[in-house]
C-alpha cells in the first residue's frame, strides 16, 4: 500500500506508516473501531517504556511501536499510553482528562495530536461528536447558555476544553446566566429613560415660559436711558495734578534731528503716571519749608516772587531735583519715558502734532523768559509745557544711541535734558532733540526745570 502523506511502500496491517510515521489507521486495510478514544493504561514496565522515557518523537523506533500497539488487540492507546511520566504515576492520571503529560503551547486541541503530529481531524469527527455529547450530558443536567449569545464566551466552547475542564465551564455557565438575567432590569431601566426625557423636555419648556410670560408687556427703554458701552479697558485713576501713559513700543530719536539724536530705534517703555505740568516755585517753596533746602539763587531772600508762584521753578541742580521727587514718592522720569510722552506712538516732531506752531510754545524768544505752566499744547497723553519755556532734567546719563555719535568728555556728570526753553529754536524744541548739562557745577541752571513721574501700584 502507498502511504498518502510520504508516497512511499508501507503495510495494510499497521497503524502508522514504517517511512514517514503518519497515523494512517482509517486510510488502509485495517479500520480501528468507531467511537470516543479512551485511554488505555500505559504499562509501566518494558523495554519501550525503558527506552523512550527521555527520547524525543525523532528518535523512536516506530517499528517497535507498531508491533506493542498490534499486540493489544487493535485498541489503541492514546498519547498518555506511550509517554508516561518519568516518575511512576497511579493509575488515575491516566483517566485525567487535562493530559498534564503534554503541554505544548501551540496546540488548540490535544485530542488531535498524535505521536507524529500529523493526525487529521476529519479523521475524529465522529468520535468528537459521541465523546461531546456524553461530556455535556455529564457535567450538569441543564444546558448551558447558547454560546452564540455571548460572543465572549466562545472560545470556551472548544470541544476539548469542554471535555477536559467541566468544573471550569461550570462557573462560565452560571456567568452567562447572571448577565441574561440581568437583560430585563437593563430593558426596564431604558424604558424608563426613554419616558423621563421627554418629561423633563416640558418641564423645562414651562419654566422658561412662565419666566418669559413676565417680558410679555415690557416696554423698550428709550436709547438716552441706555449707558454707552466702554470699547475700550478702562485706564486706572491718576493721582492728582498727573496723567496716566500707558506705555509701549516706539521709534525713539529720528535721523532729522541733531547729530547725537541719531540713529531712530524702538525702544519699550512700560506704564506710569507723569505730572501734567512742570513742577512750579509754589510747589517747590513747600519742599524747602517742609525739608529744610536751600531756596534757588533767583530767589530773592529764599523767597519767590508772588507773580511768578506758577512759574516753573529753575536754578536748582539734578541732585535737588531728585530729591523733590523723592519727597513727593516719584522720580525723575527716564529720557524714553519723557519722550514717548511727549510724541506717543504717532511718532509726533512736536508734543500737539508734526507742524510747528509758534503759539504753542514759549520758544524762539519771542517772550523774553519764563510763563506760567500749563499753557503750552499737550501731547497725545494731555501733558502740557513739553516744548519750550524751560528744559527738563531726566534721570538718564548722556549716553550715546545704538551705533550713535559719542558725546563729549566732561569732567561734570552729563545728564539729559528734553523740551527746549524759552531761547530754542523750532529745532531744539522737537520732542526728539537731546540736550545735555551737568548735574552739579555748572555755572547756572536759570533755563533747567523738571516734572517728575509714578509707577503704577502693583
Amino acid at each position: 500500500m502507498i502511504c498518502p502523506e510520504c508516497g512511499k511502500e508501507t503495510s495494510n496491517a499497521q497503524a502508522f506508516c514504517r517511512q514517514c510515521g503518519a497515523f494512517v489507521r482509517s486510510q488502509f486495510g485495517k479500520v480501528m473501531p468507531t467511537g470516543p478514544l479512551r485511554p488505555v493504561r500505559a504499562a509501566t514496565t518494558g523495554p519501550l517504556i525503558q527506552r523512550v522515557e527521555h527520547e524525543s518523537l525523532a528518535e523512536l523506533d516506530w517499528a517497535e511501536i507498531e508491533a506493542l500497539l498490534l499486540a493489544e488487540e487493535d485498541e489503541w492507546p492514546d498519547e498518555g499510553a506511550v509517554f508516561v511520566p518519568k516518575d511512576d504515576e497511579e493509575d488515575q492520571a491516566f483517566s485525567d482528562a487535562k493530559d498534564a503529560e503534554f503541554e505544548d503551547a501551540q496546540a488548540d486541541d490535544l485530542i488531535e495530536q498524535s505521536l507524529s503530529g500529523q493526525i487529521k481531524r476529519e479523521d475524529l469527527d465522529a468520535e468528537l461528536a459521541v465523546e461531546t455529547a456524553e461530556t455535556e450530558s455529564s457535567i450538569h443536567e441543564t444546558k448551558p447558555a447558547d454560546i452564540s449569545a455571548a460572543p465572549h464566551l466562545q472560545p470556551l466552547a472548544d470541544e476539548h476544553f469542554l471535555r477536559t475542564n467541566p468544573e471550569m465551564f461550570a462557573d462560565v455557565e452560571r456567568e452567562a446566566t447572571v448577565v441574561i438575567s440581568h437583560r430585563p432590569v437593563r430593558r426596564w431601566m431604558m424604558t424608563g429613560a426613554m419616558l423621563l426625557v421627554p418629561l423633563a423636555f416640558f418641564a423645562v419648556g414651562a419654566a422658561v415660559g412662565l419666566r418669559s410670560s413676565e417680558y410679555v408687556n415690557a416696554q423698550r427703554p428709550a436709547d438716552s436711558a441706555v449707558p454707552p458701552v466702554l470699547s475700550e479697558a478702562s485706564q486706572p485713576i491718576a493721582p492728582a495734578g498727573m496723567a496716566y501713559v500707558p506705555g509701549g513700543d516706539f521709534l525713539m530719536g529720528s535721523d532729522d534731528g541733531d547729530t547725537i539724536s541719531k540713529p531712530p530705534h524702538f525702544v519699550t517703555v512700560a506704564p506710569f503716571f507723569m505730572d501734567v505740568t512742570e513742577v512750579t516755585n509754589r510747589q517747590y517753596a513747600e519742599f524747602i519749608t517742609s525739608t529744610g533746602q536751600v531756596a534757588p539763587p533767583s530767589w530773592k531772600d529764599g523767597v519767590f516772587p508772588e507773580a511768578e508762584a506758577e512759574f516753573p521753578v529753575t536754578g536748582i541742580t539734578w541732585y535737588e531735583a531728585a530729591e523733590y521727587a523723592t519727597w513727593k514718592g516719584k522720580r525723575l522720569p527716564t529720557e524714553a519715558e519723557w519722550e514717548f510722552a511727549a510724541r506717543g506712538t504717532e511718532g509726533r516732531v512736536y508734543p500737539w502734532g508734526n507742524e510747528w506752531d509758534s503759539t504753542l510754545a514759549n520758544a524762539g524768544g519771542k517772550s523774553k523768559g519764563l510763563r506760567a505752566v500749563g499753557q503750552g499744547g499737550a501731547s497725545p497723553f494731555g501733558i502740557y509745557d513739553m516744548s519750550g519755556n524751560a528744559w527738563e532734567w531726566t534721570s538718564s546719563d548722556a549716553r550715546s544711541y545704538p551705533a550713535g555719535k559719542e558725546f563729549p568728555w566732561s569732567r561734570l556728570r552729563l545728564k539729559i535734558i528734553r523740551g527746549g526753553n524759552w531761547q530754542s529754536g523750532e529745532r531744539s524744541a522737537t520732542t526728539y532733540f537731546r540736550g545735555f548739562y551737568g548735574a552739579a557745577g555748572e555755572r547756572e541752571y536759570n533755563g533747567t526745570s523738571f516734572r517728575c513721574v509714578k509707577d503704577l501700584p502693583r
